[in-house]
């Protein structure tokens, strides 16, 4: 950067406006701004600063004590600065926030901060004002202006004070700075942040990476810890004793269904020995009951006996009868019979295939009796996971707890960030309506500034019209004032000729002698006498008179002439008072119009509400936005701890009944599923039944129908013979059965009873044979037999398997309480293998990490090693500058620090002086030693900040007092070698600006510029040499 022209007005010491233009200095190398202390030098840097960075060069410094005290209360404060970068010229102005006069009525109102930056590069440097500055970059807005300054430059205001302009106060300051404050102020100097995001993005990943690890074996203790055991090996040994109780709950089972076998066989067997005596006391009723029957018995025995005789004959009687009708039905009932067998043979077939078909499905029979043995089993597990399930309910119930406390506490939070967050933008729409009732009221300034600037304007434009007419009226009197000298002149000489022919001719007649001179002309010789007509008293009246009338016409000539130089004079001052008036932007009208305009804006903006209640409620809001969310985050922690237990109790409860289907977890859920087996079972076991029996019955009837097929064919051919035979045996019959007509009357009634009767007599006569056969068996099974306690033994028996059941249950307890740890410690031992490579693939990272953060032998972190090897280009190049400056008696060289028995090379410093072979303190220097010292790091820390940056130019450097420290020729000649390397540095590559009040330091170096002090304020002139 290349300062051109730098423009201050009421800023500092100076009341006016005052225009340091730099180019002739700069063009000269080496140049000095010079003057009295406190005239006003150091203010030319605040200049610059702020015109470029809105701030003084001193950082404490603040940019309302820039005004001047001298300038008058309607001057604005403003400085601009055209400055050249590459090819290109930009120009900057900028206003501070400042108090002025108001428009209208008493008192003072306060302007806000402003900025302009231009690019000025199409337009000559002489040509650059305010109002003609070239293309808008941007305007107004301090933060945009500032943003694109940097952006040019390549640097801010910190940078800007240790490489370009050097304070005066501030300018050893990196010299004497110590490790620490070095590496900040190289870290602004110089882009390393890719080191730190680097080191940065490696800490992240190995944090991460120990999180997850420390995490994982947190969670393993956790786990190891719910579950009861302090490490692995507890677990191991809790597995081992969980196996030895699960082999013990296992025999006391075996014993149980041994000892409930033995109860169930000694039951049954007492059953069987009960029942032996009951079927014999059922026996002896029962022979007892048939002897009371026997008379009825044989009372039958008669009945059925003539009942059968009548019946030997009523169906050859019948026969007789049926075979005439049977000779015409016999072909029907042929075709019929026929019929009725196609059916028969049909139905068989379909039996046959349903029987096949029943088969093939009672062949899953099987099949569901292994579901429901699974049934049992998973009952078994249900029952016994149930202390899981309450444990699981009661985190549950702890997680809905947190979860309620955490949404109590996120809402709190929320509420307080939507409070923060309005209150926020109602301070921001209070800062704007303040910013923009400023903008309107600077407007409002500048508006009634160019209406009072155009009616100046006009009422100049109108005087000079007038003074030019004045002019013209002017020369128009003298021009008739000069028409009328020439001819008096013409009069008067005539007249004066008339008189001096005369007086010669009284004096040529009187006293003309030859050889004597003439006493008019002189000549001795005296050929032509003069000769003159009047008198020459009259003559000289004439002469007298005539010369009255010119001397009055010259004299009118002459106030005429005078008037028109006046007239001239005011024309041209009254021009150059309207020149000195810019030309109004806009009419005076329009002028009025627009502070009408602002004014009419203003009253609509109304009053504006300070924004200070607004922030501290805000900041109240924010207090307790920060309180809420730490409180959020704790109900947070909660809620995720509840939900870790929550899970470890689920994953507990569902490693148990793992093995029962989610469909079958719920209440009586199995019991269905057993029932629906069962009826499966015993269904397809009935189809089976049926479709069996439903075959037997169509082979019957298969056999059936054919057979009447065959008795149908017989009875169509015997039909006739049989009619014959018929009445022949039926009155055979009766003569054989020994019955009259009587008899056989009573017997055919009784017919209908025969089956009955003989089967009652059969049954009773069989009944008697097995009742006497029974009784006899029981009695004999009984014989020398004690009869059981069946109902002692059936208790027995249901308390043997009672123990059974609970010796089975505490065994799959025991079992299953086994399976959770050997899951558990399964699990364990695969999360700890994952922890173990974990800690093994990370540990090149996070050694990385460690190096990066300053755990190296150096101790130094990444981004300090980059900031350190820049520093060492810094101090060669520093050395370049103090070598020849101490005649090469000092070099800076790294000091190097012990830590705890490692070394940390940091960014400290000292200087080895080559006279004493030894290294020294910087703090051993001496003034002028350490002014050197200083310059050369500044100078060298220049040179590698405009090398290592591309896009900053550092083509002018300042260097603000610190010369009188330094010896002058009659010493050591400190001076004249630093001031020699100054200008080796300004011939080879930039610019350099010395302030300073030492005389010697001003006769070495002429050029620049003279800060003159006076008492209403100070002023600046231009040096040359």
């Amino acid at each position: 950067m290349r300062p051109v022209v730098l423009t201050m007005t009421a800023f500092g010491p100076y009341a006016g406006t005052e225009i340091v233009d730099f180019r002739e200095a700069t063009d000269a190398g080496l140049f000095g701004i010079y003057g009295a202390t406190g005239s006003g030098k150091s203010s030319i840097f605040n200049a610059m600063t702020f015109a470029l960075f809105g701030e003084g060069a001193k950082r404490e410094q603040s940019i309302a004590t820039m005004r001047s005290g001298h300038a008058d209360a309607e001057r604005l404060t403003e400085v601009s600065l055209l400055f050249e970068l590459g090819d290109k010229r930009y120009f900057v102005r900028r206003q501070p926030d400042q108090s002025r006069p108001k428009m209208r009525g008493e008192g003072e109102t306060t302007s806000a901060h402003k900025a302009w930056l231009f690019d000025a590069t199409s337009i000559a440097v002489d040509d650059v004002t305010a109002e003609n500055c070239g293309v808008v970059l941007a305007e107004t807005k301090v933060g945009e202006v500032l943003k694109l300054v940097k952006e040019l430059l390549g640097y801010g205001v910190e940078q800007f004070r240790q490489i370009v302009l050097l304070p005066q106060g501030r300018f050893e300051r990196f010299l004497i700075a110590d490790s620490n404050q070095r590496v900040e102020i190289l870290r602004e100097l110089f882009d390393v942040s890719i080191y730190r995001r680097i080191a940065a993005r490696m800490k992240e990943d190995a944090a991460a990476a120990k999180r997850d690890f420390d995490d994982g074996h947190r969670l393993v203790a956790r786990r190891l810890t719910d579950a009861g055991f302090a490490s692995t090996d507890d677990l191991a040994t809790g597995i081992a004793a969980a196996g030895e109780a699960a082999q013990a709950r296992h025999d006391e089972a075996t014993q149980a269904e041994s000892a409930a076998q033995a109860a169930e066989q000694a039951h049954l067997a007492a059953e069987v020995v009960e029942g032996r005596f009951k079927a014999a006391e059922a026996a002896d009723r029962r022979k007892l009951e048939l002897e009371r029957e026997r008379e009825k018995i044989e009372g039958f025995q008669v009945v059925l006996s003539r009942a059968e005789k009548a019946q030997r004959v009523v169906d050859l009687a019948s026969r007789l009868t049926d075979l005439e009708a049977t000779r015409v039905t016999a072909a029907r009932a042929e075709k019929d019979a026929r019929k009725s067998a196609a059916d028969a043979e049909k139905q068989h077939g379909i039996c046959q295939e349903a029987v096949t078909l029943a088969r093939s499905k009672a062949e899953q029979i099987d099949v569901l009796s292994a579901r429901a043995a699974e049934v049992e089993r998973r009952k078994g597990l249900l029952e016994g996971a149930a202390d899981l399930k309450e444990k699981w309910s009661a985190r549950q119930d702890g997680l809905d707890e947190a979860l309620k406390a955490f949404d109590r506490r996120e809402g709190e939070r929320a509420r307080f960030d939507a409070l923060h967050t309005r209150l926020g933008k109602e301070v921001e729409n209070a800062r704007s309506a303040t910013l923009k009732q400023a903008e309107l009221r600077s407007q409002l300034v500048t508006a009634t500034a160019e209406h009072g600037a155009a009616k100046a304007y006009g009422v100049a434009d109108r005087k000079v019209v007038a003074a030019r007419n004045g002019v013209e009226e002017a020369k128009k009197t003298r021009d008739a004032a000069a028409g009328e000298v020439e001819p008096l002149r013409a009069a008067a000489i005539a007249a004066e000729r008339a008189f001096i022919d005369a007086q010669a001719q009284v004096l040529a007649g009187m006293h003309l002698i030859d050889g004597e001179p003439c006493p008019v002309c002189g000549s001795a010789e005296h050929p032509s006498p003069a000769h003159g007509d009047g008198d020459p008293r009259a003559l000289e009246a004439e002469m007298r008179a005539a010369r009255e009338r010119l001397d009055g016409a010259v004299r009118a000539a002459d106030l005429a002439d005078a008037a028109v130089t006046a007239a001239e004079a005011k024309a041209a001052e009254r021009a150059a008072e309207l020149a000195v008036l810019a030309p109004p932007k806009s009419t005076v009208a329009d002028a009025a119009g627009e502070v009408a305009r602002l004014l009419g804006e203003l009253e609509a903006l109304g009053d504006v509400t300070a924004p200070a209640d607004l922030e501290r409620q805000a900041a109240e809001a924010k207090a307790s936005l920060g309180t809420a969310a730490a409180e959020a985050e704790k109900a947070r922690d909660a809620l995720q701890k509840a939900r870790t237990d929550e899970a470890v109790a689920a994953r507990s409860y569902e490693d148990a009944i793992a093995g029962v289907p989610e469909a079958l977890r719920g209440e009586g859920a199995l019991d269905q599923e057993g029932a629906t087996i069962a009826s499966a079972i015993k269904a397809l076991r009935d189809a089976l039944t049926g479709a069996e029996e439903s075959l037997r019955q169509a082979a019957t009837a298969k056999d059936t129908t054919a057979a009447k097929v065959l008795g149908a064919v017989d009875a169509v051919a015997q039909a006739d013979a049989e009619v014959e035979k018929g009445r022949l045996a039926f009155e055979t019959r009766l003569v054989e059965v020994g019955l009259d007509k009587a008899a056989y009357s009573l017997g055919c009634a009784d017919i209908p009873q025969i089956a009955a009767y003989a089967e009652r007599i059969r049954t009773y006569r069989n009944d008697v044979a097995i009742a006497e056969a029974q009784a006899t068996a029981a009695n004999d099974a009984i014989k020398h037999v004690e009869r059981p306690d069946v109902t002692a033994l059936a208790t027995k028996k249901e308390d043997a398997r009672a123990d059974c059941l609970r010796t089975r249950k505490a065994a799959a307890d025991a079992d299953a309480a086994k399976k959770v740890l050997d899951d558990l410690l399964s699990s364990l031992r695969e999360q700890l293998e994952q922890l173990a490579k974990l800690e093994a693939e990370t540990g090149p990272l996070r050694g990385l990490a460690d190096a990066f953060a300053g755990d190296n032998l150096m101790r130094t972190p990444l981004e300090t090693f980059a900031i350190g090897a820049m520093f060492d280009h810094v101090l060669d190049a520093a050395n370049l500058r103090l070598d020849p400056m101490t005649a090469g008696r000092y070099r800076f060289e790294r000091d190097v620090q012990a830590v705890g028995g490692r070394t940390k090379r940091g960014l400290d410093m000292r200087v080895h002086d080559i006279q004493t072979g030894r290294p020294r303190e910087i703090s051993t220097l001496s003034g002028g030693e350490t002014f050197i010292a200083a310059l050369s790091l500044a100078l060298g820390l220049s040179d590698i900040v405009e090398m290592s940056h591309g896009r900053i130019r550092l083509d002018t450097i300042f260097i603000d007092e610190g010369f009188g420290s330094l010896d002058t020729e009659n010493d050591s000649g400190t001076l004249d070698l630093v001031l020699q390397v100054l200008q080796e540095i300004v011939g080879k590559s930039r610019a350099v600006g010395l302030i300073s009040h030492v005389p010697l330091v001003q006769q070495a170096v002429p050029n620049g510029f003279s800060i003159v002090k006076g008492v209403d304020g100070s002023r600046v002139e231009r040096r040359a040499a």
